[in-house]
């Protein structure tokens, strides 16, 4: 297979990633990480990795993954519900068993990001149901069981990096692994600097909340 490119990013990314301007992005992270005067996470969001441990299975979809997407502002609906839990559970976790649990994106062959890989099977397994479960649910819910390895959708990221969900795996990783790893280092190096960051938040989520904050604090 054809090595995969994707360069546009350089001139549709926002300007804090693509020129990686650490005092921007450390100011982002350290907003969405805060805490209130009340003890309360200032973004729900920052609660996601919590939320998905409570579940110990990695090769399972149960409540506490669809609690963790909703502190990404989606709810799973309830016949969809019905349905991963019941009838799909056996194949959903047949899948699982074939994506690799604790490895990062920037690592992974990206042939097994491809259509026909078992996280695209996986994919498509969640939204067969005609049940409401969107590409932004879909991708909210595999990020909870796989975050390292999948990048959250919305339309947040969507404005943000003008990426629609056909192969925006494949292109995540090339914006990390582009300049022999820049942004995946830059990733690792500023985490430091940004207070109340769970050690469970990988690099890929901190580009997410980076992408989101850049939206939100435009809309």
């Amino acid at each position: 297979m054809a090595e995969f490119e994707y360069t546009q990013w350089r001139h549709r990314w926002p300007e804090v990633v693509v020129k990686r301007r650490t005092d921007e992005a450390v100011e982002l992270l350290t907003r969405y990480y805060a805490v209130t005067a009340a003890g309360r996470p200032a973004y729900s969001g920052s609660q996601f990795e919590a939320m998905a441990a409570l579940n110990s299975d990695p090769n399972s979809i149960g409540p506490a993954d669809f609690t963790a997407a909703s502190m990404l502002s989606v709810n799973i609906p309830a016949q969809a519900a019905i349905r991963l839990l019941s009838r799909d559970a056996n194949e959903i976790t047949a899948l699982l068993h074939h994506i690799p649990v604790d490895v990062d994106i920037i690592t992974i062959d990206p042939n097994d990001l491809v259509p026909g890989g078992p996280a695209s099977l996986l994919w498509q397994l969640l939204r067969r149901g005609n049940d409401g479960m969107g590409r932004t649910r879909t991708s909210k819910l595999i990020a909870a069981k796989r975050p390292r390895l999948i990048p959250i959708w919305d339309s947040f990221v969507e404005q943000a990096t003008g990426l629609d969900t056909s192969d925006y795996w494949r292109q995540f990783q090339a914006v990390l692994a582009a300049d022999d790893r820049a942004i995946w280092t830059w990733l690792t190096q500023i985490r430091s600097a940004v207070p109340n960051v769970p050690a469970a938040v990988s690099n890929l989520r901190l580009l997410d909340v980076l992408l989101w904050m850049t939206v939100d604090q435009q809309r």
